[in-house]
């Protein structure tokens, strides 16, 4: 194995955890592997890489299976668009610890994004299909905030009354048991702050960021996403940029990590079941593919895990985790436009919208920090479920026929190049975990257990860190509880 591959940090924290395994040769198995590996990794997302990483740094003999025909899991880069823009993982920031380490071992650059924030900062508010200047909006009728609060904007009021509030002190503290009495819907919480269900509407449901609305997020939850932006902007070194991104996309990191394992990939792998017995585990695939391990380690979601059958079943709370915990549903439209309608009617193309599409960015990934080079239209909640219910066709002519409503100069000029609903996405089901009311104290402290020699990773299993980070947090910590097993 090349020892450049990693890092001196991550094989000090192998040998402090007792890997002793000698490094195995990679050896060429045939596609439908009778799989004589020591672990099995089902999914070549972030956290499945990172766990095959550490694993085979540690000189086990790993195989990784994924059900796409890509690595990345819910890692999009859209390369067919000018500067490759993400449809899942959209950025991350210095904090991002193991993400980056993983950049610079495996060769990624990384990229500042502070030349273009400003742009990204400019948003136009349209309510009622009509456009309000920012200017105009302190007096506007449809302002339903308090004195003291008349001037935020609608996108920006949820996320500072949390961030002023929010009791959590630390980005682990939202599963001590002590906190529980927080696992209330966020609606619930909001309005003990004596916000106003007009406030909460227009605040939190028409563009939530975690579920379809305020009734079905944990509050709980809402305080560690909280905590973790402030401690990544605490962690950006004076005049760092608090937001990065992948030369060539973000997927450019998981396809470097996986380029690094010693055994190709098996695409096209939809798993079926997963059995585990006193001496060996086994994954079954649609397929009839059959893998045999000492070990398996399982990244999926809990929305497709559900489907998957699992010996020995699942009990308790981890079962009902498997049965219940979701993943938001989310759409987006990637477009070019044929001519800058925004600079014919003056306006930014960015937009918070009341109507269908909530959202809409323009990107800048050019070498000209101003230049526009593809707009992305954000669906969220229960217009991207009632999306999701029609052909994808009429999906993305009523996408553009609500963006042609508010903004006519655009009429005629957009076209959708990549249209991506997450909910149908098989193997994700959505896109990042949402824990409902009642579920973090419930089932947060049970549903990464192992079940006999299946082990379990994903971000939904992360405790400290969330979306990317969270991911490799997750799939460091079952590598680490292999290993230990293993001895």
């Amino acid at each position: 194995m090349n020892s450049s591959r990693s890092t001196l940090s991550r094989r000090h924290f192998i040998q402090a955890a007792g890997a002793t395994a000698a490094v195995a040769l990679a050896t060429p198995r045939p596609l439908r592997a009778q799989a004589n590996a020591d672990v099995i990794v089902i999914g070549a997302g972030l956290s499945g890489l990172a766990a095959a990483l550490v694993l085979q740094d540690a000189g086990l003999k790993v195989k990784v299976i994924e059900g796409r025909d890509r690595v990345g899991g819910r890692v999009l880069s859209y390369r067919t668009l000018p500067g490759s823009p993400e449809a899942g993982g959209t950025s991350f920031g210095p904090g991002y610890a193991r993400l980056i380490n993983a950049a610079n071992t495996y060769g990624v650059g990384i990229i500042e994004l502070t030349p273009v924030l400003r742009y990204y900062g400019q948003r136009e508010l349209f309510l009622d299909g009509q456009h309000i200047p920012l200017a105009d909006w302190p007096s506007h009728p449809r302002n339903p905030f308090p004195e003291g609060a008349r001037e935020t904007p609608p996108w920006a009021f949820a996320g500072g009354l949390m961030a002023k509030t929010n009791p959590l002190k630390t980005t682990d503290a939202w599963v001590d048991p002590t906190n529980a009495e927080l696992d209330i819907s966020l609606h619930d919480w909001m309005k003990r702050q004596g916000v106003s269900d007009e406030v909460i509407d227009l605040t939190y449901n028409i563009e939530p960021t975690h579920g379809n609305s305020a009734w079905d997020v944990s509050a709980l939850m809402m305080m560690q996403v909280a905590s973790f932006i402030a401690a990544q902007r605490a962690l950006a070194k004076p005049g760092q940029s608090p937001f990065l991104t992948a030369e060539g996309g973000n997927l450019s990191i998981p396809e470097a990590m996986a380029a690094a394992l010693d055994a190709d990939i098996d695409f096209g792998r939809n798993v079926s079941a997963i059995r585990s017995d006193d001496g060996q585990a086994e994954v079954h695939c649609a397929d009839g593919a059959k893998y045999k391990a000492d070990y398996v380690i399982c990244s999926v979601p809990c929305p497709v895990l559900r489907r998957i059958r699992m010996e020995p079943v699942l009990t308790g709370a981890q079962a009902r985790a498997v049965q219940t915990l979701d993943s938001q549903i989310i759409n987006q439209a990637h477009m070019v436009s044929k001519s800058p309608f925004w600079e014919a009617d003056g306006l930014s193309p960015n937009m918070f919208n009341e109507g269908l599409v909530c959202g809409v960015v323009g990107e800048h990934k050019g070498d000209k920090p101003e230049e526009v080079t593809s707009i992305t239209a954000w669906i969220r909640g229960n217009n991207a479920a009632l999306l999701d219910q029609i052909p994808e066709a009429d999906a993305r002519a009523a996408v553009i026929g609500d963006i042609e409503r508010v903004r006519p100069a655009a009429k005629g000029q957009l076209e959708i190049v990549e249209y991506k609903s997450w909910y149908r996405d098989p193997f994700s089901s959505g896109d990042w975990a949402v824990w409902k009311p009642g579920q973090v104290s419930d089932f947060a402290a049970a549903v990464a257990k192992p079940n006999g020699r299946i082990h379990f990773c994903g971000e939904h299993t992360a405790v400290s860190n969330r979306g990317m980070e969270g991911a490799m947090e997750s799939g460091e910590r079952v590598a680490l509880e292999v290993l230990d097993r293993a001895g």
